[in-house]
């Protein structure tokens, strides 16, 4: 089980203090891997001792322990990212533009250290795999929901683009089955109806999959797959779709790879039918 799957099992029995303290970790875990208790429980402005009981709550004898999965887990991969961010870091802008591409830059870089192949390889077998594929998208997420399914008809797939009106909501879960899967999007909060709906689909059954920033960890009720990244920019401020759009396309291509023939069929008849249509 990896770290991330171990904070989403114990999400709801985390103190305010301990949320924290994992938000710290997501958001910077080579930091952390590297440091002590007392100066991630400083970074996070709790006392020394609640990094102690976090370690202890998420299944480690000691914060050493913990720490040395953090190591584990994220340093291994740190090696190409480092030098990545030491050559922008050597380029210079005073541009709107300039900047934000090199914060977009970094954030990119940085997903493979939350995200595995295998982890999108098995978001797009459930949802290639589903009868009909419920997307739901709140906010700023609408733009992205729409984007998968849009997709997702181009292979042939039954899809629906959930609303967010709570009753109308209801009256499309209403349908839905063990052979149905629900992808849903988070980024600073749980959306509006969020439990709900992980809730219904878990009563009938059917597959759950989560993109989410880096408080995804701390969703409850936990999906059936999480692919938690964070965004670029500043947590409380303005934050771009650009890490989760990639992470979307990734599952995308992966999709249309668990079925290659059967989907370049279903894009040839597309292009045929576009033809007719137009």
């Amino acid at each position: 089980m990896s770290l991330l799957e171990k904070i989403s099992d114990q999400a709801t029995t985390l103190t305010p203090g301990e949320r924290r303290l994992v938000e710290n970790v997501i958001d910077s875990p080579t930091s952390a891997a590297l440091g002590t208790a007392g100066e991630l429980a400083r970074a996070a402005g709790v006392h020394e001792a609640t990094a102690s009981r976090l370690a202890k709550k998420l299944g480690f004898v000691s914060y050493a322990a913990f720490r040395d999965a953090l190591r584990d887990e994220f340093i291994a991969t740190r090696e190409t990212a480092t030098r990545f961010e030491k050559t922008i870091a050597e380029s210079t802008s005073d541009t709107i533009l300039g900047e934000l591409a090199r914060e977009e830059t970094q954030a990119l870089g940085r997903i493979e250290e939350f995200i595995t192949p295998e982890q999108i390889s098995e978001a797009a077998q459930i949802l290639m795999r589903a009868r009909r594929i419920f997307v739901y998208g709140y906010g700023n997420a609408e733009v992205l929901a729409l984007l998968m399914v849009k997709r997702f008809r181009r292979f042939g797939k039954d899809t629906h683009q959930l609303g967010t009106d709570p009753r109308g909501l209801a009256e499309q879960m209403l349908g839905l089955d063990s052979d149905d899967a629900v992808l849903s999007f988070a980024f600073r909060r749980p959306p509006r109806g969020y439990a709900a709906l992980m809730e219904t689909a878990k009563e009938v059954g059917a597959r759950t999959v989560m993109i989410a920033g880096k408080s995804g960890a701390l969703l409850t009720p936990r999906p059936d797959r999480l692919l938690a990244a964070p965004r670029s920019g500043d947590q409380d401020a303005f934050q771009t779709l650009t890490v989760p759009m990639t992470i979307c396309n990734a599952i995308v291509i992966a999709a249309g790879l668990t079925a290659k023939e059967e989907s370049l069929k279903k894009l040839d008849r597309l292009g045929q039918l576009i033809e007719r249509f137009e």
